[in-house]
């Protein structure tokens, strides 16, 4: 198996967990999002210069990386427990939430992999989508390169994020453990 051949097998895995088509994954959650934006802008669904509303209260790299993608962010008070979207766009910020079949058909649903989430590889985001356009041109942008950023995820989390994941599917919570009244005392 190549090095980079980990990192396919965790989006597979990933992409068939939370329902959606494909998966591209990336070095953060923020990221995810801003390739996400960029790619809407190449295909003319956003334009330099649009308005991007999200809530005031979230992490303050999002409107940076709306601001770094040649976009406005706008403020609005919204509440918001676990994901909301990049509106008016098909980006979703969901770096609080990773669970079966959350993927919100028709998106860009950007997850993070961050140390303290649900699955923490510690850094890491992806690009949840059904898009199958968006794909290729996805990947080419999230590498070093002519047109890339430099905002690929590396084998080693790749593999640290499929083991991570593969134990927490094993996991079925209170039932795992012996019932310690059945004749033990």
């Amino acid at each position: 198996m190549e090095s980079y051949d980990i990192i396919t097998e965790f989006e597979s895995a990933i992409a068939n967990y939370t329902g959606s088509k494909y998966a591209v994954a990336v070095d953060s959650c923020v990221h995810a999002i801003f390739l996400s934006l960029l790619y809407l802008k190449e295909v003319g669904e956003i334009h330099e210069g649009d308005s991007i509303t999200i809530p005031k209260q979230t992490f303050r790299s999002v409107p940076n990386y709306i601001r770094h993608a040649g976009l406005r962010p706008y403020g609005m008070d919204m509440k918001w427990t676990s994901c909301y979207p990049l509106w008016p766009t098909r980006v979703y910020d969901s770096a609080l939430l990773f669970d079966k079949d959350i993927y919100i058909e028709d998106s860009f649903f950007c997850l993070s992999f961050q140390y303290r989430k649900t699955l923490p590889i510690g850094r890491g985001g992806m690009i949840l989508t059904d898009d199958g356009n968006s794909v290729k041109r996805l990947k080419e942008l999230r590498l070093n390169g002519k047109d890339g950023w430099n905002m690929y995820m590396m084998p080693e989390q790749a593999a640290r994020g499929l083991t991570l994941f593969e134990m927490r599917e094993k996991k079925t919570g209170y039932k795992d453990y012996l019932d310690w009244t059945e004749g033990a005392f």
